[in-house]
């Protein structure tokens, strides 16, 4: 009788793993339809992944196997959104939109470092959007890679990719992309703001500087220095 049942249960395992198989099969093959529909339609490669190690996205038409894949984010070219993996954050994912009343690229030819090409993003930051918690945020240089993935522009890696903003006090400031240990994204009063860490770390010490003032020097005091000597 033991033997039946362990053969049923196996049959049973053996028709779940072929089920689930199929299963698998069928949504990868009706996503991939979808998305080519909707490149065919739009004109866009619209989905693309950010994945640990790589400094490039890559396109989601040309994946295979997507569930085995892990990914840190998302980013919808149609609708011009970038979505943390819900594999990466505790919370949940929250809309919020950069605070730049203007902006633009600065692209320096890295083999003539002589030319520059100026690119204005204001349309694209205007209705780029960021889906993630309050914890995480995209660097800077992910968000150029968006826009190379959004217009079409691809620049050698080489090549020296400089920001132009102007935030909402209408301060103007320049961030270099790839600097992204020296600059960082924040989240303040729900936007996005791009702040230097190294103008942070002097600004502080500077302000502590001011704080303290002065040592006063008292007669106890300058007793104290003249024994020292």
């Amino acid at each position: 009788m033991a033997s039946w049942n362990t053969y049923f249960l196996i049959k049973l395992m053996t028709v779940w793993n072929y089920c689930n198989a199929t299963y698998s099969n069928m949504k990868n093959k009706c996503q991939n339809m979808y998305y080519y529909l909707k490149d065919y339609f739009y004109g866009y490669h619209d989905m693309w992944v950010f994945i640990p190690g790589h400094s490039l996205p890559l396109s989601l038409n040309n994946m295979v196997n997507i569930d085995m894949v892990n990914i840190n984010w998302l980013y919808d070219n149609y609708d011009n959104t970038i979505t943390l993996s819900n594999d990466s954050g505790d919370d949940d994912n929250t809309q919020f939109k950069f605070s730049w009343l203007s902006a633009k690229i600065q692209v320096v030819n890295s083999n003539k470092p002589s030319e520059a090409i100026e690119y204005i993003i204001d349309d694209f930051i205007e209705k780029f959007i960021v889906y993630t918690n309050s914890n995480i945020t995209p660097s800077l240089y992910m968000v150029f890679m968006c826009w190379c993935a959004h217009t079409k522009h691809w620049f050698n890696i080489d090549d020296n990719i400089e920001f132009h903003i102007i935030d909402d006090m209408g301060e103007e400031h320049h961030f270099n992309s790839y600097n992204d240990n020296k600059n960082s994204i924040v989240i303040k009063r729900n936007k996005l703001y791009v702040v230097n860490d190294t103008k942070n770390e002097t600004h502080i010490e500077t302000t502590n500087s001011i704080i303290e003032g002065p040592t006063e020097v008292t007669p106890l005091k300058e007793e104290q220095n003249k024994k020292d000597e």
